[in-house]
């Protein structure tokens, strides 16, 4: 195609594709990556849920922790496919859960405007993070962990300390917050990605068994729908 047939100069035209080549080139080595990921380490992820408490008595509770913190070796491999999701951030990213099955998170939606190439500041997020890294966003990967799509809230806090991205120091109650208000934005998007049971007192994680296809190209996140929506820690959750 030549940039007449385009409607651009031929300078411009150039860039574009070169741009276009250096993205796709990118692209192909992350994929690369994520394809030669080893096996997750099942045994120890086991450890994880065996103990897991029965869910039949967590509806007389508040929120209790049904699983374990994640053993050194989950936590690595988590965090090596936490830095490929973000490599890639607009496909959708196949994690591999708690329990070791493969859970799917959504491609983030694209910001207008000119993309920043750093994070907003935050003093619950490292600063030197990949720009499409927030709180929100790892709310959800957590959700996406969960043994069997289901556990509590205090399990997504359990999950959501095992990413790198978190600064250190952060207080069980500040977790607690985030966790609380980014549940509340994400099972009110057009498409949610949780749901709270209500009769059990669990939260469900739905796309966990989508197939990228699923999704819209470019689609995202999907966008919330405009209705009052309940914003706890909101102040915590405030994003780019």
């Amino acid at each position: 195609m030549t940039s007449e047939g385009w409607g651009l100069p031929h300078k411009m035209l150039g860039k574009l594709v070169d741009c276009f080549s250096n993205w796709l080139r990118n692209s192909q080595e992350t994929l690369q990556q994520i394809g030669s990921l080893p096996a997750p380490p099942m045994t120890s992820m086991k450890q994880i849920v065996d103990t897991r408490k029965s869910f039949r008595d967590i509806k007389t509770q508040k929120s209790t922790p049904t699983i374990r913190p994640s053993s050194e070796e989950v936590r690595n491999y988590f965090r090596r496919e936490e830095a490929l999701r973000y490599l890639v951030p607009y496909k959708a990213f196949p994690y591999t859960a708690a329990d070791g099955r493969k859970s799917m998170v959504a491609p983030l939606r694209r910001a207008s405007g000119k993309p920043s190439s750093k994070g907003r500041d935050h003093f619950m997020l490292k600063p030197d993070r990949p720009a499409h890294v927030t709180l929100l966003c790892l709310v959800r990967d957590a959700a996406a962990r969960l043994p069997g799509n289901i556990g509590t809230r205090e399990d997504i806090c359990t999950l959501l300390r095992d990413s790198q991205y978190i600064a250190e120091g952060i207080s069980s109650r500040q977790i607690n917050q985030v966790v609380r208000g980014g549940l509340d934005r994400l099972h009110y998007e057009d498409d949610p990605c949780v749901q709270f049971d209500r009769v059990r007192k669990l939260w469900v994680y739905l796309h966990g068994g989508k197939e990228e296809e699923d999704f819209e190209d470019d689609a995202t996140s999907p966008r919330p729908r405009k209705r009052q929506q309940k914003m706890a820690g909101s102040m915590l959750l405030k994003e780019q």
